[in-house]
């Protein structure tokens, strides 16, 4: 299982309680879990302050972040390093015990996949070998909307994006009148809650509300 997020970790130990032998490697040189403060929800009025019920972000943070026409006001960088924050690679705390006596390899990448026969031959960057049954990507994805086939040329030229996001303003409108992206191409412009189904609520207003002053 290559990975540490919720994906991998927990996929590891679903495996695991199945009786397959499995081992979690990753780039991370430790491990983060949510969920390990659970006091912090439960103290009235500061937790109101603390944490939307959006559920998004870590303390503080999912109160900004849950404000997405605030959020995009902050400068460029401050939005990056938030964003990142608030969905970095962790797992729920609920999972550690599930997971004792899995071998978890931390720090460390995969430079390379050999088939060989039925097995596949992984190398490792401390030129360490693994010859497993099956490999598991839980690594994530990047955005990138010019790869959408169904989006047509002309559509592309007319399309302004950065890092493969489309760039939207109110409404989660691009740059072709018309035409709006929600869930994830939405969050380069709204911050990550739009990647998260807590997050439809705010784009389906925003798509309403857009939709019917055009009208």
């Amino acid at each position: 299982m290559i990975g540490a997020g919720q994906s991998a970790l927990e996929s590891a130990a679903l495996f695991k309680e199945a009786g397959v032998e499995v081992e979690v490697i990753a780039r991370q040189k430790a491990l983060n879990w949510v969920g390990r403060h659970p006091g912090l929800h439960h103290l009235g009025v500061i937790s109101w302050l603390l944490y939307s019920d959006r559920d998004v972000g870590p303390a503080g943070l999912s109160r900004l972040l849950a404000m997405p026409h605030l959020f995009r006001k902050f400068p460029r960088g401050f939005q990056d390093r938030t964003a990142y924050r608030a969905i970095r690679p962790a797992g729920a705390g609920w999972l550690q015990p599930r997971l004792e006596g899995v071998p978890i390899t931390l720090g460390r990448k995969v430079v390379s996949a050999t088939a060989t026969g039925s097995q596949l031959h992984l190398r490792l960057d401390d030129g360490t070998d693994r010859l497993v049954d099956h490999a598991l990507l839980a690594t994530g994805f990047r955005v990138d909307v010019r790869k959408h086939q169904f989006l047509s040329p002309a559509i592309m030229e007319r399309l302004e994006t950065t890092n493969g996001y489309p760039v939207l303003k109110a409404g989660l409108e691009c740059s072709i009148p018309g035409l709006h992206f929600v869930g994830k191409p939405a969050a380069w412009s709204f911050g990550p809650l739009l990647g998260f189904v807590s997050g439809t609520e705010f784009a389906s207003n925003e798509l309403v509300r857009s939709i019917t002053v055009a009208k």
